[in-house]
């Protein structure tokens, strides 16, 4: 009851409100309304658009009382403290008249549940049901667009009212089985159905009735009859007159013969044994022929000669008086003799340097040498041109220590220059003089003692040219060795 005179009391302050505007009480500044041309017809209250025309100074469409705003926009007007047009006022309850013209138009009642009606019974008499509770849109009822009720108007809940007895029905024949036979006619076949459409429950009956039926397959073929052997023959001449040979024994499938698609005999109509008279002559038959001879019969350098193979009468080998193997037992091909010409020699790869000859100095070398061995001359060929060992200079070392003049000795070596000084001084090692070419052909020869090294007075004329043509340089030895180092000497 609190709830319903509390709605009234609203409904009550709301409708004062009305009258006051009505009368055309100001509203207060803070309280002043928007007005609109278009107002949605839902009772008294509905959204309203399209503002009025500006009657106030700001340029908004704000008015202080409904009647200014009603008598700009007139009955199809609004008005609301909402600038946005919602919950807006119709004028036709400022002007006095409905919206067609009529009488003034009654507030909005919006509608309200009545008690809910009691549980009905439940909808079945046995097994799980449902129940359900009404209430209706009456109390009151919506009334001059006011809103209908919120929420469900019906209730359900399940009831239940104690197991149901279910008598047993039988569910559909199954299919027929496979014959206990494919053929014949006395196979069967059997088909089954089950007492569940539906099975019997809470006492109910169970299904009358068999539940299996058989009966004669349909439309079998005669069983087939399969073959069986007569008894052996006798056995029939040999086959041949001297050496293996067959004779036969014969038996026929016609006890019973095969009938409706019966399986033939069993096995072979025919066996044999082998016989022999007399041992018949075998020729002689040839082996393969074996491999060449691996040498040429020729002694001289691209001297023409003959390669032998051989093959054997022994595939098979000729018995019992037969024939030996007709034609050669030997077969010859013409070679030449490459393997006693002469082959020059030719340099193998570069090995790697060694350690360098002193540990100070710009004069310490370190060597690498290569082989004729690519291929080794043999028969008289030449020899490798050119040299096995090359000298390289040792980049990077200290300088030796420079002795003070006039101190110690240097040993038995009076033409060495002394390192260190007192007694056991090292000598300083003496430079090759063949050195000083700047062209290895000319350093190959001094090496060779063939000419003078380059400081000796009057070698000026006996130093080999430096080759300056292509011809020229294709005939010198390979030069690798690399004399940038000597260069200031």
């Amino acid at each position: 009851m609190c709830l319903v005179y509390s709605y009234l009391l609203l409904i009550a302050v709301g409708f004062i409100s009305i009258l006051n505007n009505v009368k055309g009480n100001p509203v207060p500044a803070d309280e002043r309304i928007f007005c609109f041309q278009n107002h949605e017809p839902r009772g008294r209250y509905g959204p309203c658009d399209t503002p009025s025309n500006s009657s106030d100074a700001d340029g908004e469409n704000v008015f202080d009382t409904p009647e200014d705003c009603c008598t700009i926009v007139g009955q199809g007007g609004g008005y609301t403290p909402n600038r946005s047009g919602s919950r807006c006022t119709s004028c036709t309850s400022v002007l006095g008249m409905d919206e067609n013209g009529g009488n003034p138009v009654d507030d909005p009642v919006d509608g309200g549940w009545s008690d809910w009606i009691g549980w009905t019974d439940c909808s079945v008499t046995c097994g799980e049901g449902m129940k359900t509770k009404t209430r209706t849109c009456t109390n009151p009822a919506p009334a001059n667009g006011g809103r209908d009720c919120n929420g469900e108007s019906n209730k359900e809940k399940t009831c239940d009212m104690g197991s149901c007895v279910v008598d047993g029905n039988w569910g559909n024949w199954g299919s027929y089985g496979i014959c206990s036979a494919t053929c014949g006619r006395t196979a069967t076949q059997t088909r089954t159905r089950e007492c569940d459409d539906p099975a019997p429950q809470n006492g109910g009956t169970a299904c009358d009735g068999d539940s299996e039926q058989t009966r004669i397959c349909p439309g079998l073929p005669n069983c087939p009859i399969d073959g069986g052997w007569s008894s052996w023959g006798v056995w029939s001449d040999c086959s041949t007159t001297c050496g293996a040979g067959l004779q036969v024994q014969v038996r026929v499938c016609n006890n019973p013969s095969p009938q409706y698609g019966g399986q033939d005999c069993p096995g072979d109509a025919v066996r044999s044994e082998p016989c022999n008279v007399k041992a018949c002559p075998i020729p002689g038959g040839w082996s393969n022929w074996g491999e060449w001879s691996p040498s040429c019969s020729a002694t001289k350098c691209n001297e023409v000669g003959l390669q032998l193979r051989q093959r054997l009468c022994d595939n098979p080998p000729p018995q019992n008086n037969g024939p030996y193997c007709r034609g050669s037992s030997y077969s010859s091909q013409p070679c030449t003799n490459t393997d006693a010409c002469p082959v020059d020699g030719g340099w193998g790869e570069w090995g790697e340097y060694g350690e360098c000859s002193e540990t100070c100095g710009d004069l310490s070398q370190r060597t690498r040498m290569r082989e004729c061995n690519n291929p080794a001359p043999r028969n008289g060929g030449l020899e490798c041109m050119g040299i096995g060992v090359q000298a390289q200079g040792c980049d990077g070392l200290q300088p030796c220590p420079t002795p003070s003049p006039g101190s110690g000795d240097c040993g038995d070596d009076e033409d060495a220059d002394c390192q260190g000084s007192g007694s056991g001084a090292t000598p300083t090692p003496t430079p090759d003089p063949c050195s000083l070419f700047e062209n290895y052909y000319s350093y190959d020869l001094c090496t060779k003692g063939i000419i003078d090294p380059p400081d000796v007075p009057g070698n000026e004329d006996d130093m080999a040219p430096t080759p300056t043509t292509a011809t020229e340089q294709a005939t010198q030895p390979d030069n690798p060795f690399d004399y940038s180092s000597f260069s200031s000497l």
